[in-house]
């Protein structure tokens, strides 16, 4: 009898355990950007902290993760591009929102609007792009669309920079360019510039 009791508390044990395991919690959560109040460009990693637990944010900055164990709350490692890396404390109470928690990943810009205007007014108007490691040299039109609209092209190449904040940037001058001179810019600029492509898909061109 003393022996089946034994196996039967075992079993129960056994099974608790299981259950609880199975209770561990869903975080869900939304990444956005200080800057853009939108998803962060690039790559978005969340990470258990203490753990290897991690996983990574879809097109529109939405995750899931499963926790490894319960907790009363849960420290997440987020990590994306040039910005700060944040160490978000996440309670589990959260788990039970209808709408994932949204989280902001802060960067500071030392290339922004501001900056475009002074830059413009001073006459030191400049468009980014990223080239990597390699450099990327003007072709000799290029060279003609710096004369000719006044600004110069300048390739970031490795140096750390947010592209939201060059993005910001940039488009300011695009505007600039686009009330001063239309259609005849578009057709003359590179298409790597950063931020072009949506520009031009989805700004009217208005100062502001």
């Amino acid at each position: 009898m003393k022996k089946i009791l034994l196996i039967s508390l075992i079993i129960l044990s056994l099974l608790k355990t299981d259950f609880g395991y199975s209770q561990n919690d869903t975080i869900k959560g939304k990444v956005v950007s200080s800057i853009s109040f939108k998803k962060p460009n690039g790559n978005i990693y969340i990470l258990e902290k203490g753990t290897t637990n991690g996983t990574i944010a879809d097109s529109l900055g939405f995750f899931t993760l499963i926790t490894k164990k319960d907790r009363i709350n849960y420290i997440l490692e987020i990590s994306v591009g040039n910005y700060d890396k944040l160490e978000y404390d996440y309670k589990s109470e959260w788990t039970k929102r209808k709408k994932p928690k949204s989280i902001v990943v802060s960067g500071k810009c030392k290339i922004n609007k501001k900056k475009a205007k002074q830059d413009w007014k001073n006459g030191e108007a400049k468009l980014y792009l990223f080239g990597g490691i390699a450099p990327i040299e003007n072709s000799k039109k290029d060279e003609k669309f710096e004369r000719k609209f006044k600004v110069k092209y300048l390739d970031f190449g490795c140096d750390a920079e947010i592209y939201e904040c060059i993005s910001e940037y940039n488009e300011y001058i695009f505007k600039i360019l686009d009330i001063k001179f239309g259609q005849k810019m578009r057709k003359l600029i590179r298409k790597d510039i950063v931020g072009f492509k949506d520009y031009e898909n989805n700004q009217s061109p208005c100062v502001n």
